[in-house]
């Protein structure tokens, strides 16, 4: 689930929770989600890579949605994901099928329909906050290569898109 929490003010600013929890049947201590800060990404075009803050935390509760309401977070969109993981170093590879459900909070096989026909691949590095981060990115961008043409890990300019007018040239 994709939670956002807005701060009015001159500028209403948007920011991006997500809330992950792992329905499997093995575990037995349930009701345990993974709440994630995701930031924005560094501004920085001579990085191979995007780069991004995040702060993790696990958080137990009866009725998540409750907890998420009483923190000022607003529910956005809700996808569910089921992959595999694999690791190579400190290198983590995640390959999942993206799915929606037609109502969220139902997880019934006849409201779960798929996204797409493609897999998505996620490559990352976790680094402490400290950590120069440019030697990572490009072993990741290097690793990344290594899977090609399987799979085209191309970088995104969020900033373009978030600031289209500011992106343009100017005359």
């Amino acid at each position: 689930m994709s939670f956002s929490l807005r701060s009015s003010g001159i500028m209403d600013i948007k920011t991006d929770i997500k809330l992950r929890r792992r329905f499997r049947t093995e575990h037995r201590i349930q009701n345990y989600w993974q709440l994630k800060y995701i930031g924005v990404p560094e501004p920085d075009q001579k990085c191979p890579t995007i780069v991004r803050k995040e702060i993790s935390s696990l958080v137990h509760s009866q009725d998540m949605m409750t907890y998420a309401k009483s923190l000022g977070l607003r529910m956005d969109y809700e996808y569910m994901t089921q992959g595999k993981l694999w690791t190579k170093g400190n290198i983590k590879i995640l390959h999942s099928i993206l799915t929606s459900t037609s109502r969220a909070g139902t997880y019934d096989s006849n409201s779960i329909k798929s996204v797409s026909d493609s897999a998505l691949v996620e490559i990352s590095i976790s680094l402490p906050e400290s950590a120069e981060y440019m030697p990572a990115a490009k072993s990741l961008r290097d690793f990344a290569d290594q899977l090609m043409p399987l799979v085209n890990m191309e970088k995104v300019d969020y900033w373009k898109k978030m600031f289209p007018a500011q992106a343009a040239p100017r005359r």
